[in-house]
């Protein structure tokens, strides 16, 4: 599943609260007010891994009513592989139908002429994901844990959640990307650049085993690699060929060497998470960044600048804002903006790729 986001979201330092929510079985093994780091286990759950419907009435040859008067476990009963699970004598006793179980599991349904088998039960644990405190908590709904932070919500991500020391490359955003800058120290870490991500560079974070890789863009064409990396990836500004917005980039520099937190967890509604990088800061701490100058929503008739070729840097009016999520010639699908330019040409820009210019 591939989803790009709306414009990026940077706070400097907030109050933020994240909900881990649980599966009906999630069980939270933390108390209220408790403190928690960024990977302990605040709840666990075990899920089946399979089910399978055994038709014992086509095993067996009889009427569905009478099927289960052959049956020699019930429900509730845990079974092996191979185990036999019915028997019926026919032939005046000289034969026997057999029905065995195709997996180890347990009996949880009997009804109709078929028996239900669920597998054996994986361990689910679900992480805090940023350091702070317990703050609510449902058995099978959620747990809440809030923190001092800086926060940017980014435009695409994938692979999970990381938490590890931020190792920043460059000091300027850029489209150039120099993919031989690795070394021991990165290591463990998590990595980020200004520029476009390339497969040389991700090539050379797999073999360095980082934690974790913020880049500012990439081409869509590294899809099917990213597929098979264990780590999670972030991209700030989204697909194509953009360097790293400035505020971004000084607020990663403001916390280069602090850990942090990469959030790029899926979620099926874009509406409900997005990928994010969170950084705990304590609740008096201030960033080099204006705290006042949080990111701003997009409105009819303001002037924006467009951040992604072949406008890039061009500044344009926002003369509509869909309500609907709009196709990208990528493919993609993306919430933005319709631009009036100074040609008088009108065009669609993803919120990702346009600046706020106030």
């Amino acid at each position: 599943m591939t989803s790009a986001f709306s414009f990026s979201r940077v706070t400097a330092v907030t109050t933020i609260r994240r909900l881990r929510r649980l599966p009906p079985t999630g069980i939270p093994k933390i108390s209220l007010s408790q403190p928690v780091k960024a990977l302990d286990v605040v709840a666990i759950a075990e899920m089946p891994n399979n089910f399978r419907v055994l038709k014992l009435d086509k095993q067996l040859r009889t009427e569905p009513k009478y099927a289960e008067t052959f049956m020699i476990r019930r429900v509730g009963d845990m079974v092996q592989k191979g185990e036999v699970l019915a028997i019926r004598k026919i032939s005046l006793g000289l034969r026997k139908l057999r029905v065995v179980s195709p997996i180890d599991g347990r009996i949880v349904h009997m009804e109709n002429g078929q028996v239900v088998i669920e597998g054996e039960r994986q361990r689910q644990e679900i992480f805090a994901s940023v350091p702070g405190k317990i703050v609510a908590m449902e058995v099978g709904e959620q747990v809440t844990v809030e923190t001092n932070a800086a926060l940017i919500q980014i435009a695409w991500g994938l692979g999970g959640l990381a938490w590890g020391t931020l190792k920043l490359m460059d000091t300027e955003p850029g489209l150039t990307t120099d993919a031989k800058r690795f070394n021991i120290d990165h290591r463990g870490s998590i990595v980020a650049i200004a520029s476009p991500l390339t497969e040389e560079f991700l090539k050379g974070a797999i073999e360095i085993r980082v934690k974790g890789l913020i880049a500012s863009s990439m081409h869509s064409n590294l899809l099917p690699l990213l597929s098979k990396v264990e780590f999670p990836v972030g991209l700030t500004q989204g697909f194509g060929r953009v360097p790293m917005c400035e505020r971004i980039l000084n607020l990663l520099s403001t916390y280069n060497g602090r850990e942090i937190a990469l959030d790029m967890t899926f979620s099926p509604d874009w509406r409900d998470a997005r990928p994010e990088i969170i950084i705990p800061v304590s609740s008096g701490q201030s960033s080099a960044e204006d705290r006042s100058g949080d990111q701003h929503e997009f409105r009819v008739g303001q002037k924006a600048r467009v951040l992604q070729p072949p406008y890039l840097g061009e500044i344009g009016t926002i003369n509509s804002l869909p309500d609907d999520v709009c196709r990208l010639e990528s493919g993609l699908w993306m919430p933005g903006a319709r631009m009036q330019m100074s040609t008088g040409e009108t065009i669609f820009v993803p919120f990702v790729n346009l600046e706020y210019l106030g």
